[in-house]
């Protein structure tokens, strides 16, 4: 199976600052690139010493990171002003999707070539001496075919974002892209005149209204991308949905993803990339104890073949040594000189035998050893296997699911205190400045922060519950939460499942708080 180009898109409502400046590493210090690690204390995601390698395009032409002075999320504010858009407020629940996030990229082995070549490049660790590593043109012109595709489906003057970045573990373009579709106009039409249409934001526009016409946009996107960019560089069209195994349809629903699931699910994909190497170090540790064995049992036939020979020379020497004996007694010294001599021999083959026995008995038990080490590699590569298919895809809606119960049985014990709130400023025939008061309650209660972040909540909170706690960091921060602190976080001892997943739920909330705010008195859970 050859290498796989990939695409991911996300439909987005707004973008704030935290995502646009993640996206073109604007003012990013030393200290943020080195600031993440991963549940298990692993460095994870950027490179300081590979952050000059990323560039992006701007009108077809290849530049430097940040050679844009606006930042993202304003140039996307700007060309919906152009399109004489009208922003919704953000907490709106029918504000609709005015940008298309697109991540493309590939397989991780096929990207890198085409990026580093054979240069040397540390992914393990932060290393100085990637700061020595040169970008190379195929990963440009890859990027510049995948800009020329885009431009000419969706428009150039559309495309507000096209950063390729090189410092992460897998080369990879981030491109964002206002929808923009022909619609006719509305209004009264004169008798005898036709309705014009006019270019309007529309993400139905462009994907289709139903969830059946986006999947089949989906799919023929990709098929498209494959013969207009990914063949090219010898990357295969990504694999249909229908033909996928039931795992990993578990683990690639049809649709689109939110980037919460995505980083949830990228974590699971870790677990089972895991599993392939094991596979791999099985493989090979099972290809090393075949050849010890085939050694093994050419030395337990030779062996085998010595004592039997052995054996043979002693019964021979033992009925000698018999007839000699008999000879004695006619006290010929010649007889004597002879039964010396063949004890002799008598006694060195035992020796042989001896020495040949313990030999044979030892590669027997290394046999043996090799055969329960075998036995043994197997079971646990099957028991990880087992633990992969059956638990790791059914985890993310399980996991989310049961947070999400949590949530609502928390909120509907919020709400009763709430209409309790209300009922008794009601009693007392409110007055303007109840009424004012009144309002910032509920305004800024569970149910709000629900309505607004809920999904974002309950991702922070099912990352948590996973042990995935950088994940959880990053999706607050692409929600436009503060994240929190975070240090030390794990489940209690003794906890049992709901205490926990209770607290991952107040976690979730308090992340997804803007940097600055927190939870006002009387209103954490």
């Amino acid at each position: 199976m050859g290498a796989k180009a990939s695409i991911h898109m996300q439909p987005m409502k707004a973008m704030n600052a935290s995502l646009s400046d993640e996206n073109e590493r604007r003012d990013k210090s030393k200290e943020w690139f080195d600031r993440t690690e991963d549940s298990k204390g692993t460095p994870y995601h950027y490179d300081w010493w590979r952050r000059n390698l990323n560039f992006e395009i701007v009108k077809g032409k290849i530049c430097p990171q940040l050679s844009h002075a606006i930042p993202l999320h304003e140039r996307l504010q700007n060309r919906l002003r152009e399109l004489g858009f009208k922003n919704y407020k953000v907490t709106a629940k029918n504000a609709p999707n005015v940008c298309m996030d697109f991540v493309i990229g590939g397989q991780r082995e096929r990207l890198r070539e085409m990026a580093f070549g054979k240069q040397y490049v540390n992914f393990d660790e932060k290393d100085e001496q990637n700061s020595h590593v040169k970008r190379c043109d195929e990963i440009e012109r890859w990027a510049m075919d995948t800009y020329k595709w885009a431009a000419e489906k969706y428009g150039e003057e559309n495309i507000i974002g096209f950063n390729v970045h090189l410092d992460e573990t897998t080369p990879h373009i981030h491109m964002q892209v206002v929808p923009v579709a022909e619609k006719k106009r509305r209004g009264r039409v004169k008798a005898g005149q036709e309705r014009g249409t006019v270019k309007t934001v529309s993400y139905a526009g462009i994907v289709g209204e139903t969830p059946e016409a986006l999947a089949k946009y989906l799919d023929d996107m990709h098929t498209d991308y494959h013969l207009q960019v990914g063949y090219k560089y010898g990357l295969e069209r990504g694999t249909f949905f229908d033909d996928l195994t039931p795992e990993e349809q578990a683990l690639r629903p049809k649709g689109n993803r939110s980037k919460a699931e995505y980083i949830i699910v990228e974590k699971i994909r870790d677990e089972i990339n895991k599993l392939q190497n094991m596979k791999e170090e099985l493989n090979r540790e099972v290809s090393a104890l075949r050849d010890q064995v085939q050694l093994l049992e050419k030395k337990q036939k030779a062996f085998t073949t010595m004592l039997y020979n052995l054996n043979e020379q002693k019964e021979h020497l033992e009925i000698e040594i018999t007839a000699l004996e008999e000879m004695r007694d006619n006290g010929n010294e010649e007889v004597e000189q002879q039964l010396r001599e063949k004890r002799e021999q008598l006694d060195d083959i035992i020796l042989k035998i001896s020495d040949r026995k313990g030999q044979l008995s030892n590669v027997q038990q290394q046999l043996h050893d090799l055969a329960i080490r075998k036995h043994d590699l197997q079971k646990e590569y099957d028991n990880m296997k087992r633990q992969i298919n059956k638990e790791l895809p059914d985890l993310l809606d399980k996991t989310q699911s049961e947070v999400n119960d949590t949530f609502w049985e928390m909120a509907a014990a919020e709400m009763k205190k709430d209409y309790s709130a209300i009922n008794e400023y009601i009693s007392k025939n409110l007055d303007t400045k109840q009424q004012g008061e009144l309002r910032e309650i509920i305004g800024t209660s569970f149910f709000e922060d629900l309505a607004q972040r809920g999904e974002q909540m309950a991702a922070c909170a099912a990352a948590l519950f996973l042990g995935f706690v950088d994940a959880a960091t990053n999706i607050a921060h692409a929600g436009g939460g503060g994240g929190g602190d975070t240090s030390g976080w794990g489940r209690n001892k003794d906890e049992d499942d709901e205490a926990y997943r209770r607290r991952c739920c107040i976690m979730g909330r308090m992340m997804m708080k803007p940097a600055g705010r927190k939870l006002q008195r009387g209103r954490s859970f």
